[in-house]
C-alpha cells in the first residue's frame, strides 16, 4: 500500500469497525476512537514516537468500569455486551473494533493479559467479549525506543504475537500481511492495495535487521535474574534496590499486563453500580487486611512483591514473565527506578 493511501485504509476500517488509534490527548498518548483520516492526520504510526504512553489494555481492561447495575427491586442490568463466546480466536463476522497503529509489545501483551482473564478455569466475560470483537493492526517498530527491551524478554520490534496484521515500513509503502481470518477480513475489499514487490520486502527486511540489532545493545539478563529470583525472597538486596521508590504505581498502571483491581458498590440515585477499578500491589491498602494486619507493610514488601510476581510468580504459574520489554515504567518513573538494573542485579546473584 502506498503510504499516500494510508488515510484511505484508516477510513475503509472506520467505515465497518469502530476505530481506535493512539492520539495525543491533553499531553497524554492514548487509544482514542476516530470517525475518518481527518482525525488521524500527523499522527506518523511509522515513529516510535507514536507508542501510546497509556497501554493498550485500557480497551479490554478499563481503568474503571460499571460491570452491573441494581435497584432497589432487585433488578440488575449488565451494562457491557458479553454475549461473545469465549473461545477460539477474533472471528471475522464478530469483529466490531479494530486498533490501528499497536505495537508489537502491545498486541504480546494481550496474549498474557489472556493467562489471567481467558484462562481455563476462569474467564471474565467482559474482557473475554472485548477481546473476541477487536481485531488488532500492528505496526512494527523500525526504531524501537532506547527503554525498550522487548527481545529481552521473548518478543522483537517485527514480533507478530496477538497481531491479526502487522504492517512495516517499506521504503514508499507500507507492507502489510495478515495473520488471523479477521486479519484477512480487514484487508478485502481495500482497493489500494497490491502485491508487494522485491524492492518494498527487501526494505523491510532491512529494516528489521537494523531495529534488532539497535536492540542488542538493549540487552537485559530476564532469563538469569528469573533463574535466581526463586531463591532471592530474602536477599538482602531488597534492602537497596527500593530505596528509590514513592510507592506511586505509575509504573503498575503504565504496565500493558498489570492488572491488579478492586471492586467496590457505589450508591446511585435509584439503586446502586458494581464498580471495578484498578488497584496497584504498590498501594499500602492493597494488601491491608480487616484485621488491621498488613502482610506488606512496607515499600520494600511492595517491590518485591512487583519484582518477584512477574519474573517468578508468573513465570511459575504460566510459563512467561509477566513483562513485555516496552519501557513506559523505565521511561515515566519519576525517580528513574530502572527495573533492567534490578533485574541485573539478582542475575548477578
Amino acid at each position: 500500500m502506498r503510504k499516500r493511501d494510508f488515510g484511505a485504509f484508516v477510513n475503509h476500517l472506520a467505515a465497518s469497525c469502530e476505530l481506535f488509534v493512539p492520539l495525543d490527548v491533553g499531553g497524554m498518548t492514548l487509544f482514542s476512537a476516530i470517525d475518518s483520516s481527518d482525525t488521524c492526520n500527523g499522527l506518523g504510526l511509522e515513529n516510535t514516537t507514536a507508542l501510546p504512553k497509556r497501554p493498550l489494555k485500557e480497551l479490554f481492561f478499563p481503568q474503571e468500569e460499571v460491570l452491573f447495575a441494581f435497584d432497589a427491586g432487585g433488578g440488575i442490568e449488565t451494562t457491557e455486551d458479553t454475549s461473545a463466546q469465549p473461545g477460539g480466536g477474533v472471528s471475522p463476522s464478530g469483529v466490531v473494533r479494530v486498533a490501528l497503529g499497536v505495537r508489537p509489545c502491545d498486541a504480546r501483551s494481550l496474549t498474557i493479559l489472556d493467562l489471567v482473564f481467558d484462562a481455563a478455569d476462569y474467564k471474565d466475560p467482559y474482557y473475554v467479549s472485548r477481546r473476541r470483537r477487536t481485531a488488532l493492526v500492528t505496526f512494527a517498530c523500525s526504531e524501537p525506543g532506547m527503554a525498550c527491551f522487548c527481545t529481552s524478554v521473548g518478543g522483537g520490534p517485527f514480533d507478530e504475537t496477538g497481531s491479526d496484521v502487522v504492517c512495516a515500513d517499506g521504503g514508499e509503502e507500507y507492507v502489510m500481511w495478515p495473520l488471523s481470518a479477521a486479519g484477512e477480513g480487514l484487508l478485502e475489499g481495500f482497493a489500494a492495495l497490491r502485491e508487494a514487490g522485491e524492492e518494498e520486502l527487501e526494505a523491510v527486511r532491512k529494516a528489521r535487521a537494523a531495529a534488532e540489532a539497535r536492540l542488542a545493545g538493549n540487552s537485559v539478563p530476564v532469563e538469569k535474574a528469573v533463574s535466581k529470583l526463586g531463591g532471592a525472597f530474602d536477599r538482602p538486596e531488597w534492602d537497596d534496590v527500593h530505596r528509590k521508590c514513592l510507592g506511586c504505581a505509575a509504573c503498575t498502571y503504565l504496565c500493558p499486563t498489570c492488572h491488579c483491581f478492586d471492586i467496590g458498590d457505589e450508591a446511585t440515585r435509584t439503586g446502586g453500580e458494581r464498580v471495578r477499578n484498578w488497584d496497584s500491589c504498590m498501594f499500602p491498602l492493597f494488601t491491608l487486611h480487616a484485621s488491621g494486619h498488613n502482610p506488606r507493610p512496607s515499600r520494600k514488601e511492595r517491590f518485591r512483591q512487583r519484582i518477584m510476581h512477574k519474573f517468578n510468580y508468573f513465570v511459575e504459574n504460566h510459563g512467561t514473565a509477566a513483562c513485555v520489554g516496552c519501557g513506559r515504567c523505565v521511561e515515566n518513573c519519576p525517580v528513574n527506578l530502572d527495573v533492567r538494573k534490578v533485574l541485573e542485579v539478582f542475575a548477578a546473584l
